[in-house]
């Protein structure tokens, strides 16, 4: 196992690790669902060979890297154990293979998380910077920036009561790009989230997983709409986890990646917010994060 965790997870860092884990494991397939507004892959990864489609992602917010190091992580530690014909708790992941196709985006928004970890670097242009400082209320502290390059934050880009979300974004006096909340123009306005809403329609899985940080909150509902089996198995995350289940309030409750699939596919969809403390997490909670949500993850893949 190689995948070193102690580090700033940027883009070239998890391009590095996909040509590790290729390398090692060449039945993982690894394609690009589309690019970024830097013209950055949206990587994604599909592991195993059965009917059921599971589809998760990370760092929709840039701020919030370190769930593209678990999806990592995660991937490579399917992959051990299956060319080791070894099982993880009572989970025999050969037959795991057979059962599930796995289908992960771990890193969602690659331009904010290089702008939440390495600030404004000199492959901007300075009309970029300019823009982006701007936006950031005239601060080059970006660490704790969630949105993409055009400050739009694209888990409020997407087709789930939009307007609803547009008007909330106003109660909070926010009209205009900046570091979070901002919906963009009209639902996929951004490339990431139009082609992860591409991708989804494509793919049409049974059910998604996104991953954010922080809270040990699970959400599952979007207006009164997750069916019974999506509550049930809200409820035996919670259970495996110790996470809570929650409703979002506010804006929180429109426009996001989980709400716009539970409104167009009715299937389970859940946001797990993993960790706790402040935005972006630390390194040293990654253990913590890492064993409680693989568990959740091989649970959701076996059911």
């Amino acid at each position: 196992m190689f995948i070193v965790t102690a580090r700033p997870y940027t883009f070239t860092v998890l391009q590095e690790d996909a040509r590790a884990l290729l390398r090692e494991y060449p039945f993982l397939q690894s394609f690009s669902i589309g690019q970024s507004l830097a013209g950055r892959d949206l990587l994604t990864f599909s592991w195993g060979r059965g009917e059921k489609k599971i589809f998760i992602n990370g760092a929709h917010h840039g701020m919030e890297w370190i769930t593209s190091l678990f999806i990592m992580k995660i991937l490579e530690t399917l992959s051990h154990h299956y060319v080791n014909g070894t099982s993880v708790g009572e989970i025999d992941i050969r037959a795991l293979y057979s059962k599930v196709t796995l289908v992960a985006c771990p890193m969602v928004n690659p331009d904010g998380v290089n702008l939440a970890i390495r600030g404004l670097t000199e492959e901007l242009p300075p009309i970029t910077k300019t823009r982006l400082k701007a936006y950031n209320g005239d601060s080059t502290d970006f660490s704790k920036w969630q949105a993409n390059l055009n400050g739009v934050d694209l888990n409020h880009n997407y087709d789930a009561a939009f307007a609803k979300g547009v008007f909330m974004q106003h109660q909070l006096k926010i009209f205009s790009p900046g570091p979070t909340r901002y919906s963009g123009s009209h639902p996929e306005s951004e490339p990431e989230a139009r082609a992860v809403a591409n991708f989804t329609r494509l793919l049409l899985p049974d059910l998604v997983v996104a991953y954010h940080t922080q809270g040990e909150v699970i959400y599952y509902d979007f207006e009164s709409k997750a069916t019974d089996k999506a509550k049930a198995m809200a409820q035996t995350l919670s259970e495996i986890s110790g996470y809570s289940l929650d409703q979002t309030e506010g804006m929180a409750s429109y426009s996001g990646y989980k709400d716009w699939v539970i409104d167009r596919f009715a299937i389970p969809a859940f946001t797990v917010e993993a960790g706790l403390g402040e935005n972006p997490l630390p390194l040293s909670q990654f253990e913590k994060i890492y064993e409680d949500n693989l568990p959740m993850l091989l649970y959701l893949m076996n059911v």
